[in-house]
């Protein structure tokens, strides 16, 4: 797959015939999904090479001059694209002078990048004050236009903005349903205090994560790891230790059937529930047999196959 950084003022880019979906697409979750298949099969449908435009940097951070917290960082989302076969991936570079453009500005830019077919959610926006709308787009004459509309779990609309408060309060396995896969994190391995290894003799992984991943809440989670394209189930706690009465938060993993140096190389954690509270134990002896009954109930806990099948075929490389 083909990633493309685009900057809307200076086309250079010999683009091809094609049919394209577009947003942000933070999370790609199964209301995107749709959409997603859809321009695939419309593609296929017309011979069109099958496009993904997105945005960067994320608008928010253009208007608001901060940092955003996110579901998934854009190598994560290009990561994801790559495993619907798409083409390509058109990189808009967001800017103020770019969220000025006009309605007519905005189709010709689309015109210019030789789209075919648009295909977008029943609430894009785009275009100064976000004056664009689905009706806007319909009534332009340069490409044709296929809305998804609202993508649905218990009678409401599955999006990013609903996924984010459960990874906060702890509920990744409503959010992982709601996304289609399991959520995750990535960073690379760094020393700890070896309380693990040393003093508890269950070593951990201690993850120095990219600050940009919305965490989820404190706790101990069942989850897993990947390694050198292989999973490895693992008992993931986010959390100050209380017990040890540390200052910062740390995340950091047991990794079951697993006993390898692999500080500095790069990992990903996914959490598949959360197991428990983080708590303050009154000796070690008392929290080093929580942990061993957290880490017998992550080993004999049976991970929900849809979820597992869609995060292999999103993460495992062919």
């Amino acid at each position: 797959m083909n990633v493309v950084s685009i900057d809307a003022f200076h086309l250079k880019y010999p683009f091809e015939s094609s049919c394209a979906c577009i947003g942000y697409f933070d999370g790609i979750h199964k209301g995107h999904k749709e959409l997603l298949l859809n321009c695939i099969e419309q593609a296929d449908k017309n011979q069109l090479k099958k496009v993904c435009i997105t945005f960067d940097p994320d608008p928010w951070v253009i208007f608001k001059n901060e940092k955003q917290k996110h579901l998934s960082t854009l190598s994560d989302k290009i990561q994801i694209l790559s495993s619907y076969g798409f083409d390509e991936v058109y990189i808009l570079q967001f800017s103020k002078e770019f969220a000025s453009l006009s309605i007519e500005s905005f189709h010709h830019l689309l015109k210019e990048m030789n789209i075919k077919i648009l295909i977008c959610g029943f609430d894009f926006k785009y275009g100064q004050f976000n004056s664009g709308n689905v009706d806007t787009l319909k009534k332009q004459n340069d490409f044709k236009v296929i809305v998804i509309d609202s993508v649905n779990f218990s009678n409401l609309k599955i999006s990013t903005s609903r996924i984010e408060p459960l990874i906060l309060k702890g509920e990744l396995y409503q959010a992982n349903v709601l996304l289609d896969y399991i959520y995750s994190i990535s960073g690379y391995i760094e020393h700890g205090f070896k309380r693990g290894t040393n003093v508890l003799k269950i070593p951990t992984a201690n993850l120095n994560v990219d600050q940009e991943y919305i965490l989820p809440k404190t706790g101990v989670y069942a989850g897993m790891v990947l390694l050198e394209n292989q999973f490895y189930k693992a008992m993931i706690n986010i959390g100050t230790n209380p017990t040890f009465n540390n200052q910062h938060l740390t995340i950091e993993a047991h990794i079951l059937d697993f006993d390898e140096d692999i500080y500095g190389q790069k990992i990903r954690f996914f959490f598949y529930d959360r197991i428990r509270d983080e708590m303050k134990f009154h000796s070690i002896d008392e929290l080093k047999n929580q942990l061993l009954r957290d880490i017998q109930y992550v080993d004999q806990l049976n991970f929900d196959e849809c979820l597992l099948k869609n995060t292999r075929n999103i993460f495992f490389k062919n």
